[in-house]
């Protein structure tokens, strides 16, 4: 049994080339080890674990519509599952790293990003900056999250679209309107607006007598 819930936890995260690992958002049916990522992030760039995410532990975490399930631990070792709701994580985040390897690579990091540390998710690190941004925005229309950007040297988000982050070509900025009649969407439909509105003719006077006995 064990065996069994071992393959199922490693199923869930994928290995596109050798500089990365990725969690499919469209494909989470199966609960994943974040220790995974944890430990692809510390062998691309030579850093320890600690620097890389803090104290926050790995743990399982199963990602659905509209909730993660966390695992996180008691002050006392005892293993916790969390409920999250989606909207309460601040956004995806992409965090970049200099790799304290042979020619300093820069790695970045992709995380579901919450104001308690514990309860941050990290879903895909690589080398690849092309890939990432795809995954990135991605994780951001599947659950309508906020891209976030931490710039390197800052240990801080900040909203990608307010700086227009560009990740190997891919600009991140605000949506524009799809169409160009878009603002005037609100107003009367124009194929309405196309027809002339009609004017009303005289209308004619009816009159009669009543049949009915009132008495």
């Amino acid at each position: 049994m064990r065996r069994q819930d071992n393959h199922k936890y490693t199923q869930a995260i994928s290995y596109q080339v050798e500089g990365s690992a990725r969690i499919d958002p469209h494909n989470l049916k199966k609960f994943f080890q974040t220790s995974e990522i944890r430990k692809k992030a510390a062998t691309l760039t030579g850093l320890p674990h600690a620097i890389l995410f803090g104290e926050s532990r790995s743990g399982m975490v199963q990602i659905k519509s509209d909730h993660a399930l966390v695992e996180c631990a008691l002050t006392c070792g005892l293993p916790l599952i969390v409920r999250v709701p989606m909207g309460y994580y601040q956004g995806i985040g992409a965090r970049f790293v200099v790799g304290n390897r042979e020619g300093n690579p820069l790695v970045c990091i992709l995380e579901l990003v919450h104001k308690d540390p514990s309860l941050s998710v990290p879903v895909a690190v690589s080398t690849d900056l092309e890939d990432i941004a795809i995954d990135w925005q991605s994780w951001s229309r599947r659950y309508d999250l906020t891209m976030l950007h931490q710039p390197l040297g800052s240990g801080d988000y900040v909203a990608a679209e307010s700086n227009g982050t560009s990740l190997s070509g891919l600009s991140v900025a605000k949506q524009q309107p799809r169409r160009p009649h878009a603002q005037f969407s609100a107003r009367r439909p124009r194929f309405l607006a196309r027809r002339k509105t009609g004017l009303a003719g005289q209308m004619p006077a009816l009159k009669g007598r009543e049949i009915i006995a009132r008495d």
